[in-house]
């Protein structure tokens, strides 16, 4: 075989395989000319003096060991890759991905710091975190932590402020769940405002979006009623309280639950039955100390604390009443609260007023005012300057000062509680200023202020509908029916005894059950006069004597 038919393309096309064509082209090219070879010339001499031209190349050929036509489609052909070309764009995704990462751990470590009682410096954290955070989610979340900590701290505009932003975030992704989130947010700030019916709407709007988070549902129910609580509308606040109750058993949240008791508690305190009002604060206070609630800085505790302070001020036990709304004032300092110590001063007050040491009271007051305007908590606001009125009204009775600054103070009052919508005070707040124009001897105004009193008396439907007689004016017990209907104790349990039946309706809308109390157990005929709490069983039942010392 010659080179030149080595070498013509006829031949070469005979192999199928590539890399025998490479290496036939190869020899046939060897040397510069192919038909001046010889086949002696390729072998290397005897003595080693002439080589092998490929002697030196160390290439494994395929066909060394095997060669079929099954490994032949094996054989890739291997090239070496380019090295990637970097361009601007690449750098600065590179630069904001890093950026993104280190923004994660700065809120990673302002949840810590928060959680030292470092506020000032967790939202140094968070606050330079928000430039760099690039996920909506995230930013998202972040920023639900700053809602948080303003609220916590009374700036409720800028609180305000961040949940509009998360409003923003959650129509940008078309989030329900996120929306839901944040109108429940917009519905918290405007409450603390004094916003009711706005925080009305903007719960409503919550509960609209259709929402896979169930406690996000179960927080507005307990939003809606704190806020009916406010607008004196005591059934629809229940009704409220009663299905976030049932939200919190349904996914097991402690925190939640927690703040439904709180509810109850200031319900029935308003409605002046202490005794239940006692039963649900111990139970709120009771699940704050034995639970580890995952949630900032535990400012749920301190809401306990305030709620057995409140609870047992109206029960008369004042020393165990001091040292709860001590604790919580020292807490509140300690997280920067200042919502919780504005309203700490305020109970603080009430406690001296009952003790009869009315100007350390009125100081108490002067001092949550302050704080509470500073905020613009307009609840506390209205709160603070009751118990002032109080005081002032106190003091008039002995006659140690004139009918004018009582006047001027509850004429004050008056338009505060009607810009907010407190009906239940406007109507207390009539009746004082009809009994201070009787002093001065003015019967128009004291006919008028009577008879405006007796209409928002009528308009807040406080009738027990067993024996037509009002409740909620003077202390008394009360029950509650789980149609949301309230009742005199005696009027139900005689209610319960008459009928015959197995399920027992309400006098009210004719509901039938065979449960008297708020998620209770069956109801016993036999007359108790301890009023049952909130859980199914007496064992769950705490009474304040138990947790009497903080």
């Amino acid at each position: 075989m010659s080179w030149e038919s080595l070498n013509s393309q006829e031949y070469i096309r005979l192999f199928p395989n590539k890399e025998v064509k490479d290496f036939l082209f190869c020899c046939s090219n060897f040397s510069g000319v192919g038909h001046q070879l010889s086949a002696t010339r390729l072998l290397s001499s005897p003595d080693g003096s002439r080589h092998h031209p490929l002697d030196g190349l160390e290439q494994i050929w395929p066909w060394n060991d095997s060669y079929s036509s099954l490994q032949r489609d094996t054989y890739t052909e291997v090239r070496t890759p380019r090295r990637p070309r970097l361009t601007w764009g690449c750098f600065q995704a590179c630069r904001a991905r890093i950026h993104h990462n280190i923004a994660k751990r700065k809120v990673d470590q302002g949840l810590r710091l928060y959680n030292q009682h470092k506020q000032q410096q967790a939202v140094r954290k968070w606050k330079s975190a928000l430039k760099a955070i690039r996920k909506r989610e995230d930013k998202f979340t972040l920023l639900g932590y700053l809602y948080q900590a303003y609220m916590d701290w009374g700036k409720y505009r800028d609180a305000l402020e961040y949940a509009h932003r998360q409003l923003f975030i959650s129509e940008e992704l078309d989030s329900p769940n996120m929306r839901a989130e944040s109108y429940l947010n917009l519905a918290r700030a405007h409450q603390r405002l004094g916003g009711l019916e706005r925080a009305l709407a903007y719960a409503r709007h919550s509960l609209y979006n259709e929402c896979e988070q169930h406690a996000t549902a179960g927080h507005v129910h307990l939003t809606v009623g704190s806020v009916y609580l406010e607008l004196a509308g005591f059934n629809k606040a229940l009704d409220s309280f009663q299905h976030a109750h049932r939200i919190a058993q349904a996914v097991h949240d402690p925190a939640l639950e927690l703040q439904v008791y709180v509810g109850l508690s200031e319900l029935f305190s308003r409605l002046q039955d202490a005794d239940k009002s006692a039963r649900y604060a111990s139970k709120a206070y009771d699940l704050s100390r034995s639970l580890q609630l995952g949630d900032l800085n535990s400012r749920h505790h301190r809401a306990a604390l305030l709620q057995m302070a409140s609870a047992l001020r109206k029960q008369g036990e004042l020393g165990d009443a001091h040292d709860y709304c001590s604790e919580a004032t020292r807490l509140a300092l300690v997280s920067g609260d200042q919502a919780t110590y504005a309203r700490s001063i305020r109970i603080m007050g009430d406690i001296y007023r009952k003790k009869s040491d009315i100007n350390k009271a009125f100081r108490q007051y002067e001092t949550a005012m302050g704080s509470a305007a500073a905020m613009g908590d307009r609840v506390i606001q209205m709160e603070s300057m009751d118990g002032a009125a109080r005081c002032l009204e106190a003091l008039r009775l002995q006659h140690k000062i004139c009918n004018c600054r009582p006047l001027e103070f509850n004429t004050r009052l008056l338009e505060v509680a009607s810009s907010v919508g407190a009906k239940l005070l406007v109507r207390t707040v009539r009746i004082r200023l009809s009994r201070i124009y009787h002093s001065l001897g003015d019967e128009d105004q004291k006919l008028h202020h009577e008879r405006v009193a007796h209409r928002l008396q009528q308009d807040l439907d406080l009738q027990c509908a067993g024996c037509g007689s009002p409740y909620g004016l003077e202390s008394d017990s009360l029950e509650a029916l789980p149609c949301a209907h309230i009742l005199h104790a005696r009027c139900a349990y005689d209610l319960f005894r008459r009928s015959k039946k197995k399920k027992r309706s309400c006098p009210e809308c004719d509901r039938t059950s065979s449960r008297l109390y708020l998620n209770c157990t069956d109801y016993n005929t036999t007359y108790s006069p301890v009023p049952l709490s909130i859980c199914s069983s007496d064992s769950h039942c705490t009474s304040h004597q138990a947790t009497s010392s903080v």
